[in-house]
């Protein structure tokens, strides 16, 4: 059963202010505390004066681009909300660093439940394992001491390997596990697993991504010797 999204503060970042509203208004009533910016500026300016557990970003905005707000902050979790649905597009709010993407027109129950997957309970949102530690609230990475740096969708594989340790996934099935939706039949998951191995190589000094033909990828266990 999903996570209920309540006693969160979201930012709602959209130009149409009808479906900002809306879903402004649904997110209050769950419990939320939400503030809403129709233009870059505004939302620039609710983000330097208070901290937030979530921002529903548009990427097309009067005076800019919403994807313009991970170069001037450290954002939470963001879950970008566009018209825009061409892979290119998508990749693009992955590599910035959002945590999901739904196209519009998206339900407010429907955010709800992509938000409930990033807005996870403080116990299951940090997971270690081989020395690295996510923590999927604070979109953090780190091993050791030392911070990795990963876009959206590394860290978002990252967290489904290293929650399912052991078990093999194709890359069908990782797209779907991971963002909860159709896989685009694209080389994308395949990319972002290979750049995600190279930097957790460089990073630990490990293989901890393995592949089997026929059976797909998975992320070393526990118990498993690594080489």
């Amino acid at each position: 059963m999903k996570q209920s999204v309540t006693g969160r503060k979201i930012l709602f970042v959209e130009d149409d202010a009808a479906l900002r509203k809306t879903q402004a208004e649904y997110f209050a009533r769950l419990g939320n505390s939400v503030r809403e910016a129709g233009t870059l500026r505004e939302a620039e300016e609710w983000l330097g004066a208070e901290p937030f557990d979530a921002v529903i970003l548009d990427l097309i905005l009067p005076d800019g681009k919403g994807i313009e707000l991970f170069e001037k902050f450290n954002m939470p979790p963001v879950i970008v909300q566009t018209t825009l649905n061409d892979e290119d597009s998508v990749l693009d709010g992955f590599s910035a660093g959002a945590a999901d993407y739904a196209v519009k027109p998206c339900s407010a129950k429907v955010l709800e439940a992509r938000l409930s997957l990033r807005l996870l309970p403080k116990a299951e949102a940090i997971v270690s394992l081989h020395g690295i530690t996510l923590d999927a609230n604070e979109r953090t990475a780190f091993c050791g001491a030392t911070n990795m740096p990963l876009t959206g969708s590394e860290f978002n594989i990252l967290y489904f390997f290293m929650t399912h340790a052991g078990r093999f996934f194709t890359a069908d099935e990782i797209y779907e596990n991971v963002w909860q939706m159709p896989s685009l039949k694209s080389t994308s998951v395949k990319y972002h697993i290979s750049n995600l191995r190279r930097k957790l190589i460089t990073t630990t000094g490990k293989t901890l991504i393995f592949t089997e033909f026929g059976k797909g990828y998975a992320f070393a266990g526990g118990n498993e010797t690594i080489q």
